[in-house]
């Protein structure tokens, strides 16, 4: 079981969703795995991973339209095991979207309104009218489903998600069948109304960029499991595992043995290369019990492996470039071990990376 802190069960910032040590299993299989999470009040706070990983499933049992095997699931500080989906104060919008085709963009925002009243005192018709504006559907209240672009369909799943008012906004990948140019402009935009609101959002995606252009906080999962929480500039700059590191963008990953040290920084004798020493600068939680021979992974994402830099040098080979419009991302070969850097080289050319030892994280001990 989680500890309280973990589960930010807090006064100042009580969560709205708890899952402590929740697991789902189908007979042998086990989708979600020991799960423990929290999302406070009003966060945007998104799962993401691979494909199978249980993101999908996690967000199910939240919504209750699946059960734990084991932990459990509260919302508002309600243990939810039995209670059905509409008896949930959720909102949910599924990768479909699944419309109503047979019912105008007016009656479909407007169906959950038949199960509940809509809040602070509107009528049916003023909140429907509320939410056609805060998507920006004005004028399109009449329109058939069928006659709508991808991206106006997303925004009428979501106001009918929105209508009753919940407490929490459930997304399961929302924006996976658009465009990439669209999917920038529509979680923009979804971000913008999520504050307006201040609903508590719990979204699930495949696409680590979305994750984290859009979140307060992520929780990286793999295999059914949690492999790490925290806000999306922690996750890409303080990966806890090696898994994630690689995950989250692109990154290069460098293992060696621990030759000297100091107060601030590690001397690291790489492996692949028993003449290269590098300086890594030493992070506090790893301050003590460290000893010299001991073996280190650490990271140095590319933009931070910069060619020329004089510090930590690395002779390496030119082996592919890949042109990306704001950057281009050069592969090189440094003894065998593939390195991305961002840069303008020529393939087949001799060069020089380094990196400033502040720029290296270290994920752990080998």
């Amino acid at each position: 079981m989680a500890d309280s802190e973990q589960l930010g069960r807090t006064e100042d910032h009580p969560p709205t969703i708890v899952l402590d040590d929740v697991s789902r299993e189908y007979g042998t299989t086990k989708a979600v795995d020991g799960v423990s999470f929290a999302v406070r009040d009003g966060d945007f706070f998104t799962l993401v991973g691979p494909s199978g990983c249980g993101k999908t499933t996690t967000l199910r049992l939240v919504g209750g339209f699946e059960q734990p095997t084991a932990g459990t699931v509260e919302l508002a500080g309600q243990e939810m095991s039995g209670v059905p989906p509409e008896d949930r104060d959720t909102g949910i919008v599924f990768q479909s979207y699944a419309l109503f085709p047979h019912m105008t963009v007016r009656e479909n925002i407007a169906y959950g309104l038949n199960f509940t009243d809509p809040p602070d005192g509107q009528t049916k018709a003023e909140r429907v009218e509320e939410l056609l504006s805060l998507v920006d559907l004005d004028g399109m209240g009449e329109r058939d489903p069928d006659n709508l672009s991808g991206g106006q369909q997303q925004r009428v799943a979501l106001a009918r998600a929105l209508a009753p008012g919940p407490s929490v906004l459930l997304l399961d990948e929302p924006m996976s069948a658009l465009d990439a140019e669209l999917r920038e402009r529509l979680r923009v935009e979804l971000k913008d109304i999520q504050q307006t609101l201040g609903v508590t959002t719990l979204y699930v995606t495949h696409d680590q960029e979305e994750a984290l252009a859009i979140s307060d906080r992520v929780a990286v999962m793999r295999d059914g499991g949690i492999e790490q929480i925290g806000t999306p500039r922690e996750i890409y700059h303080q990966p806890a595992t090696r898994f994630v590191a690689e995950f989250i963008g692109d990154n290069n990953i460098f293992t060696g043995e621990i030759a000297a040290m100091n107060s601030e920084t590690l001397s690291v004798r790489l492996a692949g290369d028993a003449a290269t020493v590098v300086d890594i600068g030493r992070p506090a939680q790893l301050s003590t019990e460290l000893q010299t021979g001991e073996e280190m992974l650490f990271c140095v994402r590319p933009e931070s492996l910069v060619v020329g830099h004089e510090k930590n040098a690395l002779n390496a080979s030119v082996e592919s470039t890949e042109f990306l419009g704001e950057t281009t991302r050069v592969q090189l070969d440094w003894n065998g071990k593939t390195l991305l850097v961002h840069g303008d080289e020529t393939v087949g050319e001799r060069t020089s990376v380094g990196f400033d030892p502040k720029n290296a994280h270290i994920i752990g001990r080998l």
